[in-house]
């Protein structure tokens, strides 16, 4: 009988599990780091989000004692090493960021916090922008500049994901949250800012990579596949609009759903045409990430402030059934989905 994916990703948990001696966290390395966070992904994409919250913990826990957010500390580490400790900081930033736009229950534990943040300098852990191919342990080969690339993806997403919450540019950093909070003045530029900001983010992209791009590239020089490149534009640009729904949503809560409602409009009809526009193929790797993002763009709709017959209601209507039924052909998950719900048990209470 054919395991399902679930009771597949079980299995290799149990194994991982068996193979761990006593003095497992004696000694740690990137690759045990890297074994967790994998895990946590695998979970969360076959519907665990209980599973994958606390494997996740555990890889936080490997990236602080790892000082993947300290470029200080790299000093001693080699080419290959550095370049994967920027991507493994990277990838726990994005976690972050999600707790920071999306964590409303506060029940996520997170990688960095606000005391961390202002001390850490995001532009020097970027990656370098080559294939991990021409980096050996002493020496880093470049690739001609106008290369498209997988690194060059990777960065230009981290990047989305930095000017969610502030400027990449700017070298002061702005108020801190805590400040912000007691001035809902300035929490509302400063999302309004970021909102900006984040509309223009792919302005500047290599050109593959920008917004209503053509799919023919024949003239750019790729270091990866048309099924890669596609794989991470859908990504690309699925995020960048996801994020731009977070922002909205949280300026909702500060203003009113009537204010931003043209723009809530544009990010929807946005993110169908990159949907109805991309290739199953190139959307389905991505897995429930791109899923959960595209039910949140979603969701923002439900909350529309004007009654039918108003044709702002209407066209609401009409883009929630459109992503409706994207979402029941890509959610491959084999569980109910939780992931923003109390789905765990507390047998305390439950007794009580």
């Amino acid at each position: 009988m054919a395991l399902s994916r679930a009771e597949v990703i079980d299995r290799c948990q149990g194994f991982l599990t068996a193979l761990r001696r006593p003095d497992f966290f004696e000694k740690i390395g990137f690759s045990k780091w890297a074994a967790s966070y994998l895990m946590a992904i695998a979970f969360f994409q076959v519907g665990k989000p209980n599973h994958a919250r606390m494997i996740e913990v555990e890889s936080m826990q490997f990236g602080r004692l790892l000082d993947l957010h300290r470029i200080d500390k790299y000093q001693e580490l080699d080419c290959i090493e550095k370049q994967l400790r920027k991507k493994g900081f990277w990838l726990l930033f994005y976690g972050y960021v999600h707790s920071e736009v999306q964590n409303f229950r506060k029940e996520k534990l997170s990688f960095l916090d606000h005391a961390i943040m202002a001390t850490t300098n995001l532009r020097a852990l970027m990656p370098i922008e080559v294939e991990d191919e021409q980096i050996f342990q002493h020496e880093t080969f470049s690739s001609p500049t106008s290369e498209v690339s997988m690194t060059m993806g990777f960065v230009i997403h981290s990047r989305l994901f930095w000017r969610a919450i502030e400027d990449p540019h700017d070298n002061i950093r702005g108020e801190c949250l805590c400040c912000r909070d007691r001035s809902p003045a300035a929490q509302i530029a400063h999302l309004g800012h970021r909102l900006r900001d984040l509309k223009y983010a792919l302005d500047d992209a290599p050109r593959p990579f920008r917004q209503y791009a053509s799919s023919d590239f024949d003239s750019v020089p790729y270091a990866l596949s048309s099924s890669q490149l596609g794989i991470l534009r859908a990504n690309i640009h699925v995020t960048h609009l996801w994020l731009q729904s977070m922002l909205l949503d949280q300026l909702d809560i500060l203003t009113s759903p009537e204010q931003h409602w043209h723009e809530r409009e544009d990010i929807s009809t946005q993110l169908l045409h990159v949907l109805h526009n991309t290739p199953q193929a190139d959307i389905e790797p991505n897995g429930l990430h791109l899923v959960y993002k595209v039910r949140d763009v979603a969701v923002g709709l439900l909350a529309c402030p004007y009654e039918a017959p108003d044709s702002s209601a209407k066209r609401a209507q009409e883009y929630v059934k459109a992503f409706t039924d994207v979402m029941a052909r890509l959610d491959a998950s084999e569980t109910v989905n939780t992931a923003n719900l109390q789905s765990w048990v507390d047998t305390g209470r439950q007794n009580g």
